[in-house]
């Protein structure tokens, strides 16, 4: 007679067979960015892409680019404590928005 399991550890399983829990933590960067980063920084600049530990950034301006620059360590540190882990290291800035 086969063991019956509950849904929970099924859905568990095929989130960790699949690797998409690492896939998750990474969107939660994207889907709280205004609650990792606050309001005034969520309007002048959005994740657009994170490369190996890398979180690319797109900005409104040069100038938000050089401010968001020099406040690097404090960034990486509120989304890393946000997501759980170290899941990003760098951050890199481009004008795009």
């Amino acid at each position: 007679m086969k063991e019956i399991k509950n849904i929970q550890s099924v859905i568990d399983d095929v989130v960790k067979d699949l690797n998409i829990e690492s896939k998750l933590r990474i969107s939660r960067i994207f889907n709280n960015w205004e609650k990792i980063v606050g309001s005034v920084i969520s309007k002048k600049a959005r994740p657009k892409r994170l490369t190996g530990k890398t979180l690319y950034i797109s900005v409104e301006s040069s100038t938000w680019a050089s401010e968001l620059s020099l406040m690097s360590g404090q960034l990486i540190d509120k989304i890393n404590s946000f997501i759980g882990e170290d899941l990003v290291k760098n951050l890199r800035f481009r004008q795009e928005l």
